[in-house]
């Protein structure tokens, strides 16, 4: 065969064996996630949505979050975040701590709805929370004269590196064992009155008169608890030359900054069992409480009060639920605090 037939079929060869050339458009890249604080995203290429959904996931500290109770006290978390463009338009966040799925040691996937106020749009996604260290805590109470009860869970507070305050009625070794183990002491007058109908002689005698012979013992009791969870503004005004702190009780969740709990009075948080009846509700709604302190970041602080460390007492709290609580907060990362940590 002539040379410039081979040839010619070679070349043909050649190029059929070639893909053909094609000429794409490009794809916008997803934007990136774990995306660091001054990361400059091409906002031509972003929806508004699509860059508050990556801030939200960053989860910096430029959102500014907060909580809200709707009508049965369940608690709301949100963030309210403007767009980054020129639009003007404004975003609400909505967080599900409720639902958080624990992943190993303080990490929690987080899911999230974002919404454009005035279009309604809206999109759904998650983010990865790591609980790191910050000043968040609870104050941890025990109220009136179990102290036979609660020295037999000296070691359950240890494991959990838990420091908590017995709010006592009377003196006795107790007070100085709890003292040596790390924890706090605190008043609750001597035989638990509703302070509101005895006579101011009765309510001094009941509240100051009471704390010298304690202090001479070493038992400093800088904080008092006000039996049943009553008071009067007189009071609070009464006692604050003896007391660094007055603490009340409720069911509403109220949480606290350092400079809060300083000013003197505060209402803390019931979870006895006569207040959350059933087990599953009682872990649904601790858990939520403590990530949502932990989530809004900062100092926050959550008083906590129960009475007595019992499977059976209404005004108690079972070991179980106990040692979820303490167990709950140390893989939060959130501080055991102590009344007299912040007593004037």
């Amino acid at each position: 065969m002539p040379f410039y037939l081979l040839s010619l079929l070679a070349f043909l060869a050649a190029c059929t064996s070639r893909p053909a050339l094609r000429v794409e458009e490009p794809i916008p890249e997803a934007p990136p996630e774990n995306i660091p604080e001054d990361f400059p995203f091409p906002e031509e290429t972003y929806t508004a949505m699509d860059l508050v959904i990556q801030r939200v996931k960053r989860n910096g500290g430029d959102i500014k979050k907060y909580f809200l109770l709707d009508g049965d006290y369940h608690i709301i978390i949100k963030a309210d975040i403007p767009g980054s463009d020129d639009s003007g338009a404004e975003f609400e966040v909505v967080y599900d701590l409720e639902n958080a799925l624990p992943l190993d040691g303080s990490r929690l996937t987080v899911d999230f709805l974002a919404e454009e106020k005035s279009t309604g749009l809206r999109r759904e996604d998650k983010l990865l929370w790591t609980a790191g260290e910050d000043s968040a805590g609870i104050l941890l109470g025990f109220d009136d004269n179990y102290e036979a009860q609660w020295e037999n869970y000296f070691d359950l507070f240890d494991r959990y590196g838990a420091r908590v305050t017995f709010f006592v009625q009377e003196q006795g070794p107790f007070c100085a064992e709890a003292l040596r183990r790390g924890h706090d002491i605190g008043f609750h007058t001597l035989h638990h009155p509703d302070l509101r109908k005895v006579s101011r002689e009765v309510f001094l005698a009941e509240t100051i008169s009471p704390v010298d012979a304690f202090r001479q013992s070493g038992v400093g009791l800088s904080s008092f608890a006000y039996p049943f969870g009553f008071s009067e503004p007189w009071m609070h005004e009464t006692l604050a030359g003896s007391f660094g702190i007055q603490r009340g009780y409720g069911t509403s969740f109220r949480i606290y900054n350092e400079e809060a709990l300083r000013a003197g009075y505060i209402s803390s948080r019931a979870i006895d069992n006569t207040v959350i009846k059933d087990d599953e509700d009682f872990d649904r709604y601790v858990a939520l409480m403590l990530r949502t302190l932990k989530f809004l970041g900062g100092d926050h602080i959550l008083p906590l009060t129960t009475h007595d460390i019992s499977e059976t007492a209404p005004w108690g709290i079972t070991p179980r639920r106990l040692e979820y609580t303490l167990k709950t907060a140390r893989d939060l990362n959130l501080k055991f605090y102590r009344y007299s940590d912040f007593a004037r």
